[in-house]
């Protein structure tokens, strides 16, 4: 339903939803932020002497309950809406007469949807930092528990030297806080008001956009009205980028995983509800929730793939980036799920020790043994050679020396600074 040709004879019904696309569901999510914005907006409307305050509180009020009836289900967005935009003002224009009719002033839809966009971005965003928060406490503890159990360490996938799984789950454990800095950077860049803009240049009314973007809590409004056009798909793609950051850890989490609990490995357990078995053959354990997990990455770089060749268009509003939110919130849903179930995931982790010390052969420590060559005096190429012909079999696990381990390396966590880090994201969040 386009509420500003209602009478038209052209209207066509297949051309209407080819045109709609997916909004109607999208818009879920941005329902009560558009709301939100409207409430601003009506406030900015009073202020220039369109609407009057009884008029403003009219509008206001009836906002409100429909904001409530879309929370109770009791007011449904469907298909006979072209979008949430068009259902709130429809709705206003039924509970009001011409009151309702006013709140369209000084305003599009495309400023419209992008004001909601970047307040349901903001609200998504915290909930984001909590989830990689909780990762990040996960596999810390992880390393706290784990910091002197050994563990094989590899490069090229070939043994390489003695480790310690306190370094593995540690390294996560870091990585997940810089993501944290990452989406907070992200949300801090995007925080700035676009409503007021209207289709991209403005409207002749004196609209004090300063007062939207204090009530709206954004940290300052986006000055130039061309440019709020131009930086649609601009900022949703940087969003992308901050949100494939967690999902490659992922995938790096769950390629070792899937290597460390097969059979061939079998370094590690995990707790069977994140198993299936096999239709066919009795003796699997298939470790699919993992699985599901590495390959989510590719569905939210596809998405970021999508949105950078979608805005690839001249200045100004074009409908191709009605497109722009699909990928947006389809990514953040897909980030969510994944990450949602992480922390569990982690604390389920068993390892085997004794398994883990059984990897460990003469061969990896021989790097151990050129640096006692070396802190001996023998220069670090010398030692080399030495060690890798001589094949010094008398060094064992146990009787390597670590007191000169550099920090943040196997035998020298320094968790107690990682812990700071930790502890003071925790308190600011």
């Amino acid at each position: 339903m386009k509420i500003w040709n209602q009478n038209s004879k052209d209207q066509n019904s297949v051309i209407d939803n080819f045109l709609s696309g997916e909004d109607i569901v999208l818009d879920q999510e941005l329902f009560l932020y558009d709301i939100e914005a409207s409430i601003a907006h009506a406030h900015e409307l009073e202020h220039i002497n369109i609407l009057n305050k009884s008029e403003t509180k009219k509008i206001i009020t009836a906002l409100k309950k429909l904001a409530k009836l879309f929370q109770s289900n009791k007011f449904k967005l469907t298909a006979k809406y072209e979008d949430c935009h068009s259902a709130i003002e429809d709705y206003l224009t039924k509970e009001l007469g011409n009151i309702g009719k006013k709140i369209h002033t000084g305003r599009s839809r495309n400023d419209q949807v992008i004001v909601a966009m970047r307040l349901y971005v903001r609200a998504k965003l915290d909930e984001m930092q909590a989830l990689n928060l909780k990762i990040a406490q996960s596999f810390f503890d992880k390393a706290l528990q784990h910091s002197a159990d050994s563990m094989p360490g590899y490069t090229h996938l070939q043994r390489a030297v003695p480790s310690t799984w306190g370094l593995w789950f540690g390294a996560f454990a870091e990585s997940f806080l810089d993501n944290i800095d990452l989406l907070s950077n992200t949300q801090s860049w995007m925080n700035i008001n676009p409503l007021g803009t209207a289709a991209g240049y403005g409207v002749n009314l004196p609209i004090k956009r300063e007062l939207s973007t204090k009530e709206l809590g954004f940290k300052r409004k986006q000055l130039n009205s061309l440019y709020v056009q131009n930086s649609r798909g601009k900022f949703e793609l940087e969003l992308l980028g901050s949100l494939k950051q967690p999902m490659l850890d992922v995938r790096k989490f769950a390629w070792d995983m899937s290597i460390f609990l097969s059979q061939e490995f079998n370094l590690l357990r995990i707790a069977s509800k994140y198993t299936t078995g096999s239709s066919i053959m009795p003796n699997k354990s298939n470790p699919d929730v993992i699985e599901i997990m590495r390959a989510n990455y590719a569905v939210i770089a596809g998405h970021y793939a999508e949105l950078e060749n979608l805005i690839s268009l001249p200045s100004g509003y074009h409908r191709d980036l009605q497109l722009t939110k699909r990928s947006l919130i389809y990514s953040m849903h897909c980030a969510a799920k994944t990450l949602y179930l992480l922390p569990d995931l982690i604390k389920s982790i068993k390892v085997d020790v004794q398994r883990s010390n059984e990897f460990i052969d003469k061969d990896m420590l021989m790097t151990d043994q050129a640096y006692e060559l070396v802190q001996s005096g023998v220069p670090f190429r010398e030692a080399y050679v030495k060690v890798k012909t001589l094949k010094n079999n008398k060094l064992t696990p146990q009787s390597a020396s670590r007191k000169h381990s550099s920090s943040g390396s196997a035998y020298n966590l320094d968790l107690k600074t990682l812990n700071r880090r930790l502890q003071k994201l925790t308190q600011s969040k």
